[in-house]
């Protein structure tokens, strides 16, 4: 039965096969189950007995190990998230020119989340389904940068947000198990490319966690041996998809671990209101089950700080402006240094408001080796400073200066003064000096050495253009037609000449038939591989070999060239041929 054929109530095969339960009524007509299905309908041979619904091996383990376990998952997928669009907000990648991420980059993600390279590649295509990463245009290069609705996404309840991620995992057919491998084309399928979906993937994955739904809480897939009966299951339920279909299942019970949806090989209770549409109530089941975000961190008399649990958004963001992340888990460790601190001050801090702020937020007494830090870094803080210029302007004359810098119209040349006698320009020197003589002034252009540098307008010149000829070259035109006849005749007659035997020579064997031939004079058949690994065969007459390299007479193109010895690939003496 295919699809889209229907075929009436009263039909004995159609009675037959609903008997058995290998077709289901649905509204556009009887579908079938299982490969029985197909097989009835075309003359199979089939004995009568119902197909038995291949059978999920399970053990039981209690739902609230199963929930809790999701729940951290849960718990990682979202803070794993934030942490590398955090990171690409500030550092975005390129997009490459073919589309997708780069494998260099792939590899500092997965160095930063602590995660391999698969899960580096799930998580970058969750972030992408979920809308919290696109590409923008910087310069000239496209970047993967974080998107606005990023921001929003932060704002939320932890659950809320873990919900939005799961909610995009489940209608999204990009298939981040394929990262790595290659297309039809050869090449390697990288993150966020757009070949990466799969159109089977979505129904597949729904089936899928519709079979763990089916199961009873407490009851999970066997370990090693559940998830090959979940695909017999799916290919049972399943059977005209194609051959990707246990891939497509084994991925989607990965990366439902990954999500949080199932925890120990089992559906979560709040997955298993997520999967029924029940978003909400997903929502409230998981909130009780994650750890409360804390306001407040422990320091230490080492210069760094336990986070016990995970922080608040706000506080963990000023944190990571202070201090460098150490190490992560159930309690992250922050490291403060003079690089660390020297990166608050650039964002704006004062050295009081991060006493103020370290104070505020740590159960600890503040250790004075921090105190100390920060005060050291604050005092050096700004003794060198760096500006933007485009040139400068000096004189031995202050008041030629300082009038200069009150003539109207000078305000849009970017002017100011440093020293007593200098100005710094931020306009292109080339632009700057028509401006200046416009303003009145005089200005010479200074060498590195302190001297004039006097520069003559360069001297343009166009090229000739070449004379175009009227008539036809007949001469030359005699010679093209005369050299393309010489070549056809050379294939024609290295065709002729082909020999029968068409085995290949060793090296030692057409080493010797050329030396044979170089010899007697006498021309020989060769079959040549050119640099493109193209076959060709020539008629050559052999005048030396030497270096690996054999110099000849090429019949073809009707002169003397050489052929290399490794790339020659058979040796055969034309008889009778004309030398």
């Amino acid at each position: 039965m295919t699809d889209g054929e229907t075929r009436s109530a009263d039909d004995p095969d159609l009675a037959r096969l609903l008997d058995l339960a290998l077709v289901w009524e649905s509204s556009a007509g009887p579908r079938p189950l299982s490969v029985v299905a197909e097989l009835l309908p075309r003359g199979g041979e089939y004995d009568g007995a119902a197909v038995p619904l291949p059978e999920l091996l399970t053990s039981e383990r209690d739902a609230s190990m199963t929930s809790g376990a999701a729940a951290g998952a849960a718990f990682d997928v979202v803070r794993r998230v934030e942490l590398l669009l955090d990171a690409w907000g500030t550092a975005p990648p390129p997009v490459l020119r073919t589309g997708g991420l780069a494998v260099r980059d792939l590899k500092a993600a997965g160095v930063l989340l602590h995660v391999d390279l698969r899960e580096a590649g799930f998580l970058v295509e969750l972030a992408a389904a979920a809308g919290l990463v696109a590409t923008v245009s910087a310069d000239v290069a496209d970047n993967w940068i974080p998107t606005d609705a990023y921001d929003a996404w932060c704002r939320k309840p932890f659950a809320e947000r873990w919900a939005d991620l799961a909610q995009a995992w489940l209608s999204s057919p990009c298939v981040s198990g394929m990262v790595g491998a290659k297309d039809s084309a050869g090449k390697s399928l990288n993150p966020l490319a757009p070949g990466l979906v799969d159109p089977h993937l979505v129904d597949t994955r729904l089936v899928s966690l519709a079979q763990l739904a089916a199961l009873e809480p407490g009851t999970v897939l066997a370990t090693a041996t559940g998830v090959p009966s979940l695909v017999a299951r799916v290919q049972w339920l399943r059977p005209r998809r194609p051959s990707t279909l246990p891939r497509l299942v084994a991925w989607s019970t990965e990366e439902a671990a990954l999500v949080g949806v199932t925890g120990l090989g089992g559906l979560s209770d709040f997955g298993r209101r997520l999967v029924s549409g029940s978003r909400d109530e997903a929502v409230a089941a998981l909130a009780p089950l994650l750890p409360e975000p804390l306001d407040h961190i422990l320091i230490q008399g080492d210069l760094t700080a336990i986070a016990p649990g995970p922080l608040e958004s706000a506080l963990a963001a000023k944190l990571q402006l202070i201090a460098d992340v150490e190490s992560r888990g159930g309690a992250t460790t922050y490291r403060f240094s003079s690089s660390s601190v020297r990166r608050a001050l650039d964002a704006g801090w004062t050295s009081h408001e991060i006493h103020a702020f370290l104070t505020s937020v740590s159960r600890t007494e503040i250790p004075q080796p921090l105190a100390y830090l920060v005060d050291d870094t604050a005092r050096t803080y700004g003794s060198l400073r760096v500006g933007y210029a485009e040139a400068f302007l000096r004189t031995d004359d202050e008041a030629a200066l300082e009038a200069l810098l009150h003539l109207r119209g000078a305000s849009t040349l970017g002017l100011r003064r440093i020293a007593p006698t200098v100005l710094i320009s931020t306009t292109p020197i080339d632009v700057l000096l028509p401006r200046l003589r416009e303003l009145g002034a005089a200005p010479v252009v200074e060498a590195e050495d302190g001297t004039v540098h006097v520069a003559r307008p360069a001297v343009r010149r166009a090229r000739t253009p070449k004379q175009r000829t009227t008539g036809r070259d007949a001469a030359r035109a005699q010679a093209q037609v005369t050299h393309a006849v010489a070549a056809i005749r050379a294939g024609d007659r290295a065709r002729d000449l082909r020999p029968e035997a068409r085995t290949a020579t060793t090296p030692a064997d057409s080493l010797a038939m050329l030396r044979a031939a170089i010899e007697s004079g006498t021309s020989v058949w060769i079959g040549y591989l050119d640099n493109h690994g193209t076959a060709t065969e020539r008629v050559v007459d052999p005048v030396r070999v030497e270096g690996g390299q054999l110099t000849a007479y090429d019949h073809r193109s009707d002169d003397r060239r050489a052929f290399s010895i490794h790339r020659i690939t058979a040796v055969r003496n034309v008889t009778g041929a004309e030398t």
